[in-house]
């Protein structure tokens, strides 16, 4: 199955972007990976992704200033931005309840989670 939505997985850890990645696209997304926030942010202004999947503490831009810098681009192009973190208390993630288009996951994750979220905003039955 494959499809044209484009997913953009941003985290330092490469075998947590290796895990997503496969589970992606073996639902049939194709998808870019990016080893901090700063490569993000430059994936995300040329490549225009659909989703955007993103760790907070990383090397270079952490995920929140991604967030914020992409959030007013959200208004233009809207697409969703999931924050996946381990390290954020309930009151240090109130931002993210500001943010267009953008949810939280906390680590450990569910891969299913995730592309529950992801099928969720194109519309997509989970299968």
């Amino acid at each position: 199955m494959e499809n044209n939505k484009r997913v953009l997985v941003i985290d330092d850890e490469a075998h947590i972007r290796r895990v997503i990645e496969l589970k992606l696209k073996k639902r049939g997304y194709q998808v870019t990976l990016a080893k901090n926030g700063e490569e993000g942010l430059k994936l995300i202004q040329t490549l225009q992704p659909d989703v955007v999947i993103t760790d907070i503490m990383m090397p270079k831009m952490d995920g929140k200033t991604l967030c914020e810098r992409t959030n007013e681009s959200k208004k233009i192009r809207p697409f969703l931005t999931i924050v996946v973190t381990a390290r954020i208390s309930p009151t240090e993630r109130d931002w993210i309840e500001q943010l267009q288009d953008t949810v939280f996951i906390e680590k450990p994750f569910s891969l299913q989670t995730i592309l529950k979220c992801v099928d969720q905003y194109f519309g997509n039955q989970a299968q």
